[in-house]
């Protein structure tokens, strides 16, 4: 039995988009994903060692107002061979993947590969491959899933998935173009919406969280339209029908005494069987790193990352297992020993795990990509600062890092975030 989901998008969802030049094909080169609060001028200093070089970024990649970049945009930087009309780009892999091509020998995923027809992707556990294609649309193949392109060309893209799930941001197709995900006995046509499909232990299931689609078996019978915020279970014996998906959580600010190994909880999402969370680079998603699934609404510690400031998603899974709607914030990582304390004066007592006979460095700024600080406090010899009170309201963040030499400062090893009320 085969069932065919085409989409009705009443709204272009608006993605990042992959800038090439006028009229030309994009590179298959080294890619920088632009962060809040970056420019051309540090970018260009970062990557050439010459500031002076940013015009060349700005050709490059067709930058119209270069004091004005959109965060998560992808910038193209050393020069490469052009990507033919047949091929995607990986734009990013964390873990292990790799790439199987017929007449070759199995080898690993790196970013900036072009993938073209009849290539298989597969992630291993705890693996991320994102796929960024030419009309500016995105895949992001997660942990433990196999993908085969099926067709790659201006007429349209098909993926086959064989295991796992893949996860499709998609631009409104022109007409006469088309992209598929087939799975084990459903094929889900796109034009326009985000969504995922997952083929896990003998089960397709599909949610959408923009867009519309139909689905239809080949047997004939009244379409299924599935609208945005709904999900269906596909089983070759079960007539289809949509159901609705969970609520957003929403993230708790009460403190997590009661799961001192947890290091972020949202509220228990009514009917919710459990919870899935993902780890980013990006506040896209364009660069996933690490994925976990809990029971409580509370994220382990991870463990394997490095420290620092990541974005993290969390979603409710249903009875089904269907994946609900996302939430998203920053959040610092691995949460480091010590925290935050409030004082009766709106003052705030920032404390981390070290010795008072090393200097640290304390940052605040208004932002987790500390692109906005408020404060920098240098050659403290100390393991907690007082600061405050706040004139302005709203999330601050903050990171320590330990004196290597001199003036010289190696990487945080803690850090967070806290809400200051309004005043």
């Amino acid at each position: 039995m085969t069932f065919t989901l085409a989409v009705q998008s009443r709204a272009l969802l608006v993605l990042l988009a992959l800038a090439a030049l006028p009229g030309a094909a994009p590179s298959a080169q080294e890619t920088h994903v632009v962060r809040p609060g970056e420019t051309l001028w540090g970018i260009s200093g970062g990557y050439y060692g010459r500031p002076t070089r940013w015009p060349e970024l700005q050709q490059r990649n067709a930058v119209a107002e270069p004091r004005h970049l959109q965060p998560g945009t992808v910038l193209y930087l050393a020069d490469g061979r052009p990507l033919g009309a047949d091929e995607a780009m990986v734009l990013a892999v964390a873990g292990e993947a790799s790439l199987r091509r017929a007449g070759s020998a199995d080898r690993s995923v790196v970013r900036g590969d072009a993938v073209r027809a009849g290539d298989v992707l597969a992630t291993a556990p705890g693996g991320f491959v994102t796929l960024g294609l030419q009309d500016g649309g995105r895949s992001v193949i997660p942990p433990a899933s196999e993908v085969v392109i099926e067709q790659m060309n201006p007429a349209g893209v098909r993926f086959r998935l064989l295991q796992g799930s893949i996860e499709s941001q998609v631009h409104k197709q022109r007409e006469g173009q088309t992209f598929e995900i087939r799975a084990r006995s459903v094929v889900l046509g796109v034009r326009g919406t985000r969504f995922r499909v997952s083929d896990r232990a003998g089960r397709v299931t599909g949610e959408v969280t923009e867009g519309q689609v139909v689905v239809r078996k080949d047997a004939g019978g009244s379409p299924l339209l599935l609208q945005a915020h709904q999900g269906v279970v596909i089983a070759d014996d079960v007539a289809p029908e949509a159901g609705p998906l969970l609520p957003a959580p929403h993230f708790s600010e009460a403190p997590l005494s009661s799961a001192p190994a947890a290091i972020a909880g949202v509220d228990p999402v009514a009917g919710a069987q459990g919870y899935r969370w993902r780890v980013a680079q990006d506040e896209l998603f364009l660069a996933p790193v690490a994925e976990f699934s809990s029971v409580a609404p509370t994220l382990p510690r991870p463990t394997g990352l490095e420290s620092g400031f990541y974005h993290l998603r969390v979603a409710a899974l249903d009875a089904a297992q269907l994946e609900g709607m996302p939430a998203e914030r920053p959040v610092y990582l691995p949460e480091p020993e010590g925290g935050v304390r409030w004082m009766s004066d709106g003052r705030v007592e920032i404390r981390w795990a070290a010795s008072s006979a090393r200097l640290y460095r304390l940052e605040l700024a208004r932002d987790p990509d500390f692109s906005t600080r408020v404060s920098d406090l240098p050659g403290l010899q100390a393991t907690g600062v007082v600061i405050g009170p706040f004139a302005v309201g709203g999330r601050y963040y903050w990171r320590v890092s330990e004196a290597a030499e001199e003036a010289r400062y190696g990487r945080p090893f803690a850090g967070g975030s806290f809400d200051a009320p309004a005043r």
